[in-house]
């Protein structure tokens, strides 16, 4: 063979070699339209927290794609007798997305930091108020992180001990709040250390960039234990913007959609192909925030308000069936739940005449003198087709008007928590995160219904301490967030109703319930009890509305197997096609 031919065969092959190995190593982006947010940090409760869920950060445990909790972070882990003493095993392997090495006293450290009141307002504390005084610290009851029953025993060895036997607590350690924070980032920064291009993490992608408003991009984390399996190499979730224009524009390959969409989608053959809609643990709820009107203290207001709405016709024209009727915030996913209870059904169930007659009976004949209702929405609610159904449910069926008030998002995200001078509700979703009867009446959420279940002047009274409290831990007063605090359990359990206090003690005694029939039966009470009187979680009380199938649009060349606990959203990234 000549040089020359040599040469041809040779460059070739090259070329060639060049073009597959393109073709293999061509990065894999998935860009979706992501959560909202102003914090990266694990200590408040709000947008980016899924973000940390779905891939930058992992727990002791993960769900794998099935569903099922797996080993994360701990390798192994031991569980003492008596249910109350859980020891973790930390993996060797384990790396900080900085190449530091992970270790147990990071967990520790992560979850007394989420714990401690003087940072954010805690997430998901439900599994965290398992732990032995955890509950006080975090409110501020008592000082002194070290009586927190967690513990680094080594590098490698972390101890939990619990205040009794509690059978999902392994479920959350999935969740934030048992999530490690990288100390010595904390130590060295503050809370500039959860800004992008300083935060640490530890889950198979890192952060690379945010910009708010706009977008904030993930890499592959090259120091993951598993970051082999891990087969997408960036993630980009964009803030803002048209979600379902930017999907037919191709720039974006994940939203959520809902009524809005379907019928465009119904009528285009490619997007009908590309929704996938599955049952989920989610229902669309109206908050009754803070003020004080003693109208909202009447449960035949309530009642009529639930049963002014047309739940069956917003479900079959605005959702084109893609829902169904909610009379429960715990959806029937969940063991335990009487969202399809009778007595519940029949109390809420649509009937605009027995609503009127109510609503007469309180004082308030065709609605006469009674005071406008405002829904406080952001832009991305302004063309939400069931908050405009509700209002004028309750316009046409009761004679009352209601005021939307549209609010920039950064705004309504403050606006939603604090006090308003007239009848003020929000529109919102509400998710029960894992399967277990537990898990919609962990302490938190059931102190939570002790303040539902408050007089308006009380939530009131309530609030406006919350607020003196968070002043004492900014000053770094501690005895008088003590002393407020106080006073807060005061007002929970010595005014909120019999029947709320009568849910507290069934599940005080579920909690200490070995067998899991009787543990059972005992949640699926405390629920009713919950259902009946509309008690729901913070001081707020929810007007429950509807159950919405998960209705999501994704290119056809990504795999997502969605978490139907979670909202609807993956997994967890790192399981997006996945490899085997």
């Amino acid at each position: 063979m000549s040089l020359r031919r040599v040469l041809i065969v040779f460059l070739s092959l090259i070329f060639l070699s060049s073009s597959f190995l393109g073709v293999a190593y061509a990065e894999k982006v998935f860009r979706w339209h992501g959560s909202w947010g102003n914090t990266w940090d694990l200590s408040f409760h709000q947008g980016f927290i899924w973000v940390h869920m779905m891939g930058l950060s992992e727990g002791l445990m993960k769900w794998d794609k099935d569903m099922k909790v797996v080993n994360g972070m701990a390798e192994s882990y031991t569980i003492s007798k008596d249910g109350t003493v859980y020891t973790f095993k930390i993996r060797k392997d384990a790396r900080w997305s900085n190449g530091d090495k992970l270790t147990a006293r990071d967990f520790e450290f992560g979850i007394k930091y989420i714990l401690d009141p003087k940072n954010g307002k805690g997430s998901f504390f439900g599994g965290a108020w398992y732990i032995k005084n955890a509950k006080a610290y975090a409110q501020a009851e008592i000082s002194d992180p070290n009586q927190v029953g967690v513990k680094a025993i080594d590098d490698y060895t972390l101890q939990i001990t619990l205040d009794g036997p509690h059978p999902d607590f392994l479920t959350t350690c999935t969740l934030p709040t048992l999530y490690p924070i990288h100390k010595a980032s904390v130590e060295k920064l503050g809370k500039k250390a959860f800004e992008a291009g300083n935060l640490v993490t530890n889950g198979p992608y890192r952060l690379v960039s945010h910009t708010p408003n706009v977008e904030y991009v993930l890499e592959k984390n090259p120091y993951y234990y598993n970051a082999d399996k891990v087969d997408i190499d960036k993630i980009v979730g964009k803030l803002g913007g048209d979600a379902f224009l930017m999907y037919r524009r191709n720039e974006v390959d994940l939203i959520n959609v809902g009524p809005a969409q379907l019928p465009v989608i119904e009528k285009d053959p490619v997007l009908k192909k590309e929704l996938v809609v599955f049952p989920q643990s989610t229902v669309n709820i109206i908050y009754i925030l803070a003020f004080d009107h003693p109208a909202f203290d009447d449960i035949r207001v309530m009642t009529a308000l639930q049963k002014a709405i047309d739940k069956e016709r917003i479900c079959k024209y605005v959702y084109r069936g893609l829902a169904k009727p909610a009379y429960s915030w715990v959806t029937d996913l969940i063991p335990g739940s009487t969202a399809n209870d009778p007595e519940v059904i029949e109390k809420f169930k649509y009937d605009p005449e027995s609503a009127r007659k109510l609503l007469a009976e309180a004082g308030y004949p065709g609605g006469k003198g009674f005071p406008t209702i405002h829904f406080l929405i952001n832009p991305n609610q302004a063309t939400d087709p069931l908050i405009l159904a509700v209002k004028s449910e309750w316009e046409k069926n009761l004679g009352i008007k209601v005021v939307i008030d549209n609010l920039e998002v950064g705004v309504w995200s403050v606006r939603i928590w604090q006090l308003h001078d007239e009848p003020t509700m929000s529109f919102s979703g509400a998710s029960i995160l894992y399967p277990d009867p537990a898990a919609p009446l962990t302490l938190n959420y059931v102190e939570g219904a002790l303040g539902g279940s408050l007089k308006r002047k009380d939530v009131v009274e309530y609030v406006k301490l919350d607020l003196q409290k968070t002043e004492a831990l900014k000053s770094g007063d501690t005895a008088k967030a003590a002393e407020i605090t106080k006073k807060q359990r005061d007002i929970l359990y010595r005014r909120s109703t019999p029947e709320a206090r009568k849910m507290l003690n069934l599940v005080l005694q579920a909690q200490k319930t070995a067998d899991p029939n009787k543990r059972l039966e005992l949640y699926r009470q405390a629920n009713k009890i919950r259902d009946l009187n509309m008690y729901g979680y913070g001081w707020t009380k929810p007007l429950v509305l509807i159950q919405p199938m998960a209705a999501r649009l994704v290119r056809s060349n990504f795999e997502v197997p969605f978490n139907k606990y979670l909202v609807g959203f993956p997994v967890s990234f790192a399981y997006i096609k996945t490899k085997e």
